[in-house]
């Protein structure tokens, strides 16, 4: 963590008008929104991809959630990893599991398709791209939505989690 202070998450009641509408469908926002706030712009453009990755993306609630503590836990964002433990148990994992996803894709509770989930991460985080072998397995597995949804939401959480970690944010 760098401790940087400079921006803390701004309470909804002083979002900028043009995105008040969002604070109003999100109903409470979270920390990470209150952050996002702070560029108007930003915020507009980010919704509709959140929406996507958390709510109509391909992958099962159970892959998204493999893929997001992943990378939680790769990048040590603790707020992220205990935000999705509760989301990962409401996805069907089981804490053993969840425990799980912190050792790897060698872990003795994967089925393959989970294993790969964990695999993706590692391999987008240490090379910022699939080795083939992964990705012909992730198509024959799981098709091409899953697979472009799998990237995007590695890359989502890594933003989030960046944020998260350069400002500080507490979890809410």
């Amino acid at each position: 963590m760098t401790g940087l202070t400079t921006l803390t998450p701004l309470p909804p009641e002083d979002w900028d008008q043009s995105i008040q509408h969002i604070a109003q469908r999100l109903g409470s926002p979270l920390n990470i929104h209150k952050l996002i706030a702070h560029n108007p712009s930003l915020m507009e453009a980010y919704t509709p991809l959140r929406y996507h990755v958390v709510r109509d993306s391909s992958l099962s609630d159970r892959h998204r959630e493999i893929l997001i503590l992943r990378v939680a836990h790769q990048i040590g964002s603790e707020y992220e990893w205990r935000h999705h433990v509760v989301r990962g148990q409401a996805a069907g994992l089981s804490l053993d599991e969840i425990e799980s996803v912190r050792a790897g894709s060698d872990a003795h509770c994967w089925s393959r398709e989970d294993a790969l989930m964990i695999e993706v991460v590692d391999q987008i985080i240490a090379q910022q791209e699939l080795n083939d072998q992964t990705a012909a397995e992730m198509l024959n597995l799981l098709g091409k939505e899953p697979l472009l949804d799998a990237i995007f939401t590695v890359a989502v959480y890594l933003a989030l989690g960046s944020l998260l970690k350069t400002f500080d944010v507490a979890i809410d």
